[in-house]
């Protein structure tokens, strides 16, 4: 999942990032998942995801309800969403592998805290893929403080301009922080984008006096 491994941030914004893919794997263990996936999208939703979605019919931040993801289903249906704690993440890990439904698990987060709850519950990783930084003419990127917001979508569905947009309304006073997160993460229709990690990265730009 390495479109998942690119968010940019401090320690302390990350540690508030954590994302899960559960998915069928074509040809292999897809037919007759999707019950499987609906049960898992389930658990997800009661453990407290701040965003899940799917492409096919968008996410919650975009006004998806649980119900209408798990109709939109496809033949190979997949759980795809972001916990705002560690915690939550072990919880929503412990529940699976009580479920023991034979499907694909992908985790991202820190790396040290998911090595560590890995551990906890004697799971040995099938895999790891570990980001390398960017390549290349970085002097055409985006500021880092732009690209903190970008890379939480893998897909590059949330642009520079729309980020610069949403800080310029925050800095006007015509969003707030809550409202701002929400706008820019709506383009993002895997649901990895993380509006927790937006609000504080936004209320920085929050004129004096409303403070």
């Amino acid at each position: 999942m390495s479109h998942s491994l690119h968010r940019r941030g401090t320690a302390e914004s990350l540690s508030h990032d954590y994302i899960l893919l559960v998915t069928a794997a074509a040809g292999i263990n897809a037919a007759g998942s999707k019950d499987k996936l609906r049960r898992v999208l389930d658990v997800v939703w009661e453990v407290g995801p701040v965003n899940t979605g799917s492409n096919e019919v968008g996410t919650i931040l975009s006004g998806v309800s649980i119900e209408e993801i798990k109709a939109g289903f496809t033949e190979i249906p997949r759980v795809r969403c972001v916990f705002d704690s560690a915690d939550k993440m072990r919880e929503v890990i412990r529940r699976l592998l009580e479920m023991d439904l034979g499907i694909s698990v992908t985790v991202s987060g820190p790396r040290l805290e998911i090595e560590k709850i890995c551990a906890e519950f004697g799971i040995k990783p099938h895999s790891v893929n570990l980001s390398l930084d960017i390549w290349g003419k970085k002097n055409e990127l985006p500021e880092e403080e732009i690209l903190e917001f970008i890379t939480m979508c893998g897909h590059g569905m949330i642009s520079r301009s729309l980020v610069v947009d949403c800080i310029e309304k925050v800095k006007a006073g015509r969003l707030t922080p809550e409202q701002a997160a929400v706008r820019m993460g709506s383009p993002c229709v895997c649901g990895f984008y993380n509006p927790t990690r937006a609000i504080p990265m936004l209320q920085k730009y929050v004129p004096a006096e409303k403070h």
